[in-house]
């Protein structure tokens, strides 16, 4: 717990989301088996269960509020990629906006990748985007997207440890040899019961 905790302090005061990565593989899988409906308690395994509850501490701190300093870092890198950049002053004093208008996109949001996707977006109008420096709105519904990935993860890693907490259903003890006798001697005596009704509802 106390690493979780120290980690997560790193997280959100000195390198935004620099530990954390989205699930993949068979934690990614098993979100997806969740949400649709087909994920048993029987497929939770032990190890499965571990690494879950390794990739939620890992979302719910990317899923905290980003700092200023976060922001204003996000901001100062992205300067380098676009044409019309502000002044180092005039960016620092903008960061305070941005962080205001994006104040519910958690600190996973704000990424070498979310960076790095701005640049690479096509043309809108003839209009090069991503090789201009962002309005605080734009860069909004820019990152918004990855916010709600960011919380979806979490809500179905936690849904996951729900399912994984419920006690498994006990296994059905097959029937031993005196059982199946008595079952056996059940079925004969109502057979021979039909039987003897049929042949008494035929007799003239």
């Amino acid at each position: 717990m106390t690493q979780i905790v120290h980690r997560t302090a790193a997280i959100a005061t000195k390198r935004p989301d620099a530990e954390y990565t989205p699930a993949s593989g068979d934690t990614r899988a098993l979100i997806e088996a969740k949400r649709e409906g087909y994920l048993w308690r029987s497929d939770l395994t032990p190890a499965r269960i571990v690494a879950v509850r390794l990739q939620l501490a890992a979302a719910e701190a990317a899923a905290l509020p980003c700092p200023l300093l976060g922001v204003k870092t996000w901001l100062g890198r992205l300067a380098q990629f676009v044409t019309n950049a502000p002044a180092p002053e005039a960016r620092s004093a903008q960061a305070a906006i941005f962080a205001e208008v994006c104040s519910d996109i958690p600190v996973g949001a704000w990424t070498p990748e979310t960076r790095i996707a701005w640049t690479r977006q096509p043309d809108r109008n003839g209009y090069p985007v991503g090789s201009r420096w962002p309005a605080p709105g734009e860069l909004y519904a820019h990152l918004r997207p990855f916010a709600e990935q960011i919380r979806s993860e979490v809500a179905g890693l936690r849904e996951i440890l729900v399912l994984a907490e419920k006690p498994r259903e006990p296994e059905r003890k097959r029937p031993d040899a005196s059982e199946l006798a008595r079952a056996g001697a059940l079925a004969d005596a109502v057979i021979r019961e039909l039987k003897a009704a049929t042949g008494e509802g035929m007799t003239p």
